[in-house]
């Protein structure tokens, strides 16, 4: 099927708009963050501090906007992906600039840990 054949009214330009890419997350997070959203938001964060320079000492940068156009979710499952993952120790914030921006750090040894002992209650 070419990009001009239509399907029921849908072409394949529309079809490729709509799915756009992908949001995927890893799964073995679940157990330890809490939740799909919590996980979602924690794979999202170590993705993006993958792409960081090293001078940034693993912080990040991101608005609620941007959360949403990357993840889907919306403020009110930001905001509690959020207070989870900092209860967890999982995931750092601090407020900083002028304006006042929120930025962002993965605690990798602390996720380490607790993906330890998820793996672990697996095998008793």
């Amino acid at each position: 099927m070419n990009a001009r054949t239509q399907v029921h009214g849908i072409t394949t330009d529309l079809l490729l708009e709509v799915f756009d890419i992908p949001v995927s997350f890893h799964r073995c997070l679940v157990p330890v963050t809490g939740g799909i959203t919590s996980a979602l938001m924690l794979s999202q964060a170590i993705w993006t501090t993958h792409a960081l320079e090293p001078a940034a000492e693993g912080w990040f940068m991101r608005s609620q906007e941007e959360w949403t156009e990357e993840t889907g979710l919306s403020r009110w499952e930001q905001e509690t992906a959020r207070r989870a993952l900092r209860r967890a120790g999982l995931l750092e914030e601090r407020r900083f600039g002028m304006p006042a921006r929120l930025w962002f750090r993965v605690r990798a040894e602390a996720v380490w840990r607790a993906l330890q002992v998820s793996a672990g209650n697996l095998w008793q």
